[in-house]
This record gives C-alpha cells, sequence and structure tokens, in this order.
C-alpha cells in the first residue's frame, strides 16, 4: 500500500477518532475499531480483523489474551493467542518496543508510563510501504499521548482519593464501631446521585463536577471526630446532655480542619469546598431541628442532605457496643417516615430507588446456611456478600464510578478479612496442614481480584462482566460452605 492522499487520510481520520475519547476505556474500548482503518482498503473500510492485549515488560515468557477485537476477533475477547506466526509477530513487537511489520500484519505497539504496553494487531489487505509506516507514526504519538494524559489524571484522582480516606480512617478508627462506614456512605452517595439525575432533581446542582467530586468529599463527612476525647467517643451507653453537646462540636471542628488546608491552596478548591459543607451540615435536619445551624429545607447543601440521609441510613444498619444492626427494612420505613422532616423529601425518593435497584440484583442471599456459628467471621461474610451484591447493582445500572469504590472496597475488606480469618484458625488451634490450605486459597483469590480490579481501573474492561461476578459469586459461596464450614463453632471470644 503506497502512502497515498487517501491513506493520509485514514491516518488524519483516525487521530481525530483518538482525540475525541474523553476516557480511558472508551479508547481502548475502540481503538481496534479506529485502527482497522490501516488494514482496510478505504477510507471508510473498518471491516479488517483487528484485536488489542495487554503486556507486561518484565515478565518472562510472554502470554497474550484477545481483550477485544473486529472482524473475526469480534468475538474472541478473554482468548488466548495461539496462533504460531501472530504470537511471533506479537513477541517483536514487544522485544522490539515499537511496532512490528509484515506483509500482512502489522502490530501497533504503545507503552504506557506503569512498564506496560498495549499491543494492538491488525492485519493487512496489502502491505505497507515505508512512507506508510511512517504516517503511522504519527499514530503512535496521539495514541501515546491521550494513554498518558489519561493516565495521569487518574492516577491525580485516585492519588487525592487514597490521601482523603487515609485522614477520614483516623477519625474513623478512633470510634472503633464505625468500620468500614466511611467507603459505604461514599458508595451509597454516588448512587443516589445518580438516581437524582435520571429524575431530573436538582439539574442545576448536580453538574459533571459535583458528580466527580461528591462522593470523595462525603469521606470526610466526620473528619473533626479526630479531636473528640475518646472517652467520649468510645463510651458503650448512653451519652450524658454534656457529652453530647461536645460530641455535636465535630461538625463545626471538622469544617475548621478543612478550611485550615483550603488555605494551603492558591485557588478555589471543589473538592474541599463540598468536603466543608458536608462535615458542617451533614447533622442539619430538612425542618430546621438539627445541627450546628438549624438551618432547613433548601438552605441545606444538597451535598449535605445527600450524606446526612447515608449517614443515618448505614448507622442504623450497623451494630454498634449499644445497640443492634436494624434491618433494611426497619430503616427505610424509618427514612421514609422522616421525608420533610428530617430528610430532603427528593433525596428520600432518589434513596428509595437506590434500594430498589440493590434489591433487584442479589447474586448471593444471606441466609443461616451460610453462618460458620462464629460472630465475628459471620458479620464479615455479610459484608463481602454485600460488596458482591453491590457490585453487580452498580454493573447494572452503569455507575463505573460505585463499581470502582465496590472493587476499591472488595479488595481491602477482603484482605482483612482473611487476615481475621487466619488469625482467629491460628488461635483456635486449626490443624496446620488445613491453615494452610486456607491461606493458598485467600492469596488466590485476592491476586484474582487484583488482576480484575487493575484491569478496570486501567481501561482495560470496559465493565465489569457476568462472568466476573458469577466467578464472585461462586468462589465466596463454596468457600464458605465448605472449607469455613471446617472450623463452624469453634469457640472463641467473637462467639
Amino acid at each position: 500500500m503506497n502512502s497515498t492522499p487517501s491513506f493520509l487520510g485514514r491516518v488524519q481520520e483516525i487521530c481525530r477518532d483518538i482525540d475525541q475519547s474523553r476516557t480511558l476505556e472508551a479508547l481502548y474500548e475502540n481503538l481496534p475499531h479506529y485502527l482497522a482503518k490501516v488494514g482496510g482498503t478505504h477510507t471508510s473500510d473498518t471491516s479488517a480483523s483487528v484485536f488489542i492485549t495487554i503486556v507486561k515488560y518484565n515478565i518472562a515468557g510472554h502470554t497474550f489474551q484477545i481483550a477485544n477485537g473486529t472482524g473475526k476477533y469480534a468475538a474472541a475477547a478473554g482468548s488466548m493467542v495461539l496462533d504460531g506466526p501472530i504470537l511471533e509477530h506479537l513477541s517483536n513487537a514487544i522485544r522490539q518496543r515499537s511496532n512490528h511489520y509484515s506483509r500482512d500484519a502489522v502490530t501497533f505497539c504503545f507503552p504506557h508510563p506503569e512498564n506496560f504496553a498495549i499491543l494492538v494487531y491488525v492485519e493487512l489487505a496489502q502491505e505497507l510501504d515505508t512512507g506508510a509506516q511512517e504516517l503511522l507514526q504519527f499514530v503512535n504519538d496521539k495514541v501515546v499521548s491521550s494513554i498518558r494524559t489519561h493516565s495521569l489524571f487518574k492516577q491525580t484522582v485516585r492519588t487525592g482519593r487514597a490521601m482523603v480516606i487515609a485522614l477520614a480512617s483516623l477519625a474513623e478508627h478512633k470510634d472503633q464501631d464505625t468500620g468500614d462506614h466511611i467507603m459505604r456512605v461514599a458508595i451509597m452517595t454516588d448512587e443516589i446521585v445518580q438516581v437524582l439525575g435520571e429524575l431530573g432533581y436538582y439539574a442545576e446542582k448536580i453538574t459533571p463536577e459535583f458528580e466527580r467530586h461528591v462522593s470523595t468529599a462525603s469521606i470526610l463527612h466526620d473528619v473533626g471526630k479526630i479531636s473528640i476525647s475518646d472517652s467520649i467517643l468510645k463510651k458503650p451507653g448512653k451519652l450524658d446532655p454534656e457529652e453530647r453537646k461536645i460530641i455535636e462540636t465535630h461538625t463545626l471542628k471538622g469544617k475548621k480542619v478543612l478550611e485550615k488546608a483550603s488555605r494551603i491552596l492558591d485557588d478555589y478548591n471543589y473538592l474541599l469546598t463540598l468536603s466543608c459543607e458536608i462535615a458542617l451540615h451533614h447533622h442539619e435536619h430538612y425542618n430546621g431541628q438539627g445541627y450546628p445551624a438549624q438551618i432547613a429545607g433548601q438552605d441545606i447543601p444538597l451535598s449535605a442532605r445527600i450524606v446526612g440521609l447515608v449517614d443515618v441510613f448505614d448507622a442504623l444498619t450497623s451494630e454498634r457496643a449499644y445497640k443492634k444492626a436494624w434491618t433494611d427494612q426497619e430503616a427505610i420505613a424509618y427514612i421514609s417516615e422522616q421525608a420533610g422532616k428530617q430528610f430532603d423529601p427528593l433525596v428520600v425518593e432518589a434513596f428509595l430507588k437506590v434500594m430498589e435497584y440493590r434489591r433487584g440484583i442479589v447474586l448471593i442471599q444471606w441466609t443461616e446456611e451460610l453462618s460458620v456459628k462464629v460472630r465475628s467471621m459471620d458479620n464479615d461474610h455479610r459484608v463481602l456478600v454485600g460488596l458482591i451484591n453491590q457490585l453487580a447493582s452498580a454493573e447494572k445500572i452503569g455507575n463505573r464510578r460505585v463499581a470502582e469504590s465496590v472493587l476499591d472496597e472488595l479488595l481491602n475488606y477482603a484482605i482483612d478479612h482473611f487476615e481475621r480469618e487466619e488469625q482467629f484458625l491460628h488461635k483456635s488451634g486449626y490443624p496446620f496442614s488445613e491453615l494452610v490450605k486456607h491461606k493458598l486459597q485467600h492469596a488466590s483469590f485476592n491476586e484474582t481480584i487484583q488482576d480484575i480490579r487493575w484491569q478496570y481501573l486501567h481501561g482495560f474492561r470496559p465493565r465489569i462482566n457476568q462472568e466476573v461476578l458469577f466467578f464472585l459469586r461462586d468462589w465466596l459461596s463454596k468457600h464458605i460452605l465448605v472449607e469455613d464450614m471446617k472450623y463452624a463453632g469453634l469457640a472463641c471470644a467473637g462467639n
């Protein structure tokens, strides 16, 4: 194929397509379609067979799994490349760290900042001459630049969120009963914001910037508790009026902490602004009977109205040293009754829709059959069941931010749970050989989740498909019913 004006037009069209990809997910999902134009015979020809695969540089003996493709590779996602000549083609590209050309194919090599490469194999209708190959360098430069820009932006956002979680955890862990409260609040906040948008409520307030930041801002809602005395925070019984007044100051103290942080920045910071208003006002009531300012209705920032409801729901449905957990149904009934009193009626409506979505997707139903008769372990298993169901729900409603948050929490909670379970088994005198087997299964599960999460966060999984969801469901169910039942009923302090 000569480097004719028509081929130049294809290259320009591909570059325009790449510029229009607003996310990594969109770029990787569409890249095979964009590059299929290289293999066709006309500018509009996208019938060429193309596939994309991801390879880490530091792994010896590379294997290549198809992420997605076009033409004869359109239904090959997840399958391994076994064809000898194609394997050699891909291996040459990864070894050279550059495009590899032959008479009937080209493998594009796009390096990623995190020491791996994206390879795109394109079957050619005719061989590319030197001029065409030189033109394709513009495509390489455009793709690499787009990957770098999107990746750095995403990394910056996730780094900021990780630092927010670390700061909030300092306050959360002073109040040992709250467990993973902050992440549950963040996840449901994101869900309610999406549903408010679906219902057409508060369109002028729910901007793309609000959608992007409010979940992270919600994580800091109780940051002021870091300055509250442990003797009050950890008091097992009911607080007296004076202690209650002190607890209520966490809203003002949280705002002060976050305002101090915002002064370090020269420019307006939307995330810190949202965080301040949530920390200060998430205990206000719609009827003006809350604290600290007794403001009412629409005078309460929308972010605080949402987080205030979510905070109450999570507190009601969580076990505390001084109370049992309410059922979801009991908490839903309370929140419904408080519409227009404690809570914004429109936010309540969105909350009820979120709960409806969650009930509609239940991969695992917790039953007594899953109980191992060890209270602490049963509590952990319930949380894992809930997270897997939430991941399925997030994918059903198409909320990628929620899915990312749930994957983060699922991995962290699984790691923490497995450590607690292994310590419990060790202290309980569990047979050493069985404990080793248990640990290996835990490690394998964590590794699989890390791989799924890595691919999802880097944009190589445009969605969490049913195969992944069924794997999570089946692994956890089988592990509890077979492996964990071997220690069912062991006496320990958690009973």
